[in-house]
């Protein structure tokens, strides 16, 4: 049992290995979009970075949609054709975006979106939400480029309230700073 010991485990871990890495390159010569949607789903993994999985997945001819407001989800998944899927990029993906802003995204989408604005109102999502989702070029849906979507999101009022009308609420509350 000793001298098995010391040959058993590698023998049997390398022999499970290598069932994985015959299945996984099964599912991603088949499958690619699923593959690459997962791997994307299972971040962090510390092998490999999600530019590096999705630049991966288009060189073997997945389309990939990018993360938009109308669209994604916070979990990336496929869209369309069962045989073809393409990979729509979630707003996890998006860097600091918080969970629960994605769930107020997507509830927010039961009725049509009109604008910015109205999106913001619905969803009620604070100005740094909105700044990262125009940061992330996440309003193409809209007919808003990146730059556009940053000046739209700058017109919103803020949530957070100035500095001076900060200190007087403070001040009134018993709160301020000593």
């Amino acid at each position: 049992i000793k001298g098995f010991g010391s040959y058993g485990f590698p023998e049997s871990h390398a022999a499970s290995f290598a069932q994985l890495v015959y299945v996984s390159s099964w599912i991603k010569h088949h499958y690619p979009a699923a593959f690459a949607c997962a791997l994307l789903n299972s971040q962090p993994m510390g092998f490999y970075a999600p530019a590096q999985i999705v630049r991966d997945a288009c060189e073997h001819g997945v389309e990939v949609l990018p993360v938009d407001v109308s669209h994604s989800s916070w979990d990336n998944s496929l869209e369309g054709l069962a045989k073809r899927p393409a990979l729509r990029i979630g707003l996890c993906q998006i860097d600091g975006f918080r969970e629960e802003w994605a769930e107020a995204l997507v509830a927010a989408r039961a009725l049509p979106l009109s604008d910015i604005e109205a999106l913001a109102r619905r969803a009620g999502l604070p100005s740094v939400a909105m700044r990262k989702l125009a940061d992330a070029d996440a309003f193409r849906s809209m007919g808003l480029d990146r730059r556009q979507a940053l000046w739209a999101v700058r017109r919103l009022p803020d949530d957070a309230p100035l500095p001076l009308f900060a200190a007087a609420d403070a001040r009134e509350l018993g709160t301020e700073p000593d």
